[in-house]
């Protein structure tokens, strides 16, 4: 097992020990995790296959536009596979897994992804500061100012990325990296050539996350009155971005643990059991459809 992600695993667990020990009552909390509606559990993972029908249009054509035959349904799977490798790796990393079901060259479809990951990255990291300085100013939620400067390094990261590999120079710099560069310079070559084949429709796989952001409000809404946390759909919508980056942050296991105090922070009036349980069963829900992803394991086999 890799040692970061072991390490991840471990603190996950401390940080829930210390929120146990330090904000919740453990007989509270399966009180609160035994009133879930399940019918309400269930009706919150729409929204979520909606996005991933969306997803996984997006990522067929992006593929396609790379040189790639496939169809929609090769990429619907393939991006529930990435997806639930996301769903247990360190800063949702694992996405990079659905660039393994397409049959092309591996470095080009790695190239793909890694455009497509880029570009919903910087969409979180904008989304998050607009719903930050909207729950500030609106309801006077205290925000740390770190996501903030976490957000805008991402941002200047993810430009600083396509900007690098959109300069000439970069094949050289590979190419003269001390026993390595000429063996990964054919690689890097198709990694390259697969982004610059995205490059000019940026602004069109931008429109996907902006879809996804409703989608994922609504199924915050769906699942918060699951949980027994009635909050109106726009606050559900302003925090979905603003809590994803916290699920980036590469600390725990897709977030876990970190996002439950966040929560507890950001709220102290509400039950911090009813919290908890959102946050893992926002995990789980994701993960029940993102398991379909492993169908896409018979394509690699043929």
């Amino acid at each position: 097992m890799n040692k970061r992600f072991l390490l991840s695993v471990v603190v996950s667990i401390i940080i829930l020990y210390l929120l146990f020990s330090q904000f919740l009552n453990f007989d509270k909390f399966l009180v609160a995790l035994s009133s879930v509606s399940i019918l309400l559990f269930l009706a919150s993972d729409l929204p979520y296959l909606v996005q991933a029908v969306l997803m996984g249009y997006r990522l067929s054509w992006a593929m396609r536009r790379s040189g790639v035959e496939t169809g929609w349904k090769d990429g619907f799977f393939a991006h529930l596979f990435g997806m639930l490798g996301s769903d247990f790796s360190v800063g949702r990393t694992g996405y990079l897994l659905s660039s393994l079901p397409f049959k092309s060259k591996l470095a080009g479809n790695i190239g793909v992804v890694s455009a497509l990951t880029v570009v919903d990255v910087i969409a979180k990291a904008i989304f998050g500061t607009i719903s930050a300085v909207f729950l500030i100013y609106l309801f006077g939620l205290s925000v740390n100012p770190i996501l903030f400067l976490f957000s805008v390094a991402v941002i200047l990261g993810g430009i600083l990325f396509f900007t690098l590999i959109a300069s000439q120079r970069s094949a050289k710099i590979v190419s003269k990296i001390p026993l390595l560069g000429e063996k990964i310079l054919p690689y890097y070559q198709d990694f390259r050539s697969s982004l610059e084949s995205l490059k000019r429709r940026l602004l069109f796989l931008f429109i996907f996350p902006l879809l996804g952001w409703f989608l994922r409000g609504l199924e915050w809404n769906i699942l918060g009155y699951a949980v027994g946390i009635f909050f109106p759909f726009h606050i559900w919508l302003m925090l979905h971005p603003m809590l994803t980056l916290v699920r980036l942050i590469p600390v725990t296991v897709t977030g876990l643990g970190v996002f439950e105090a966040t929560l507890i922070l950001l709220f102290p009036d509400i039950n911090p059991e009813n919290l908890v349980v959102f946050g893992i069963l926002d995990m789980i829900n994701n993960s029940l459809v993102d398991a379909f992803g492993l169908l896409s394991l018979w394509k690699m086999r043929e």
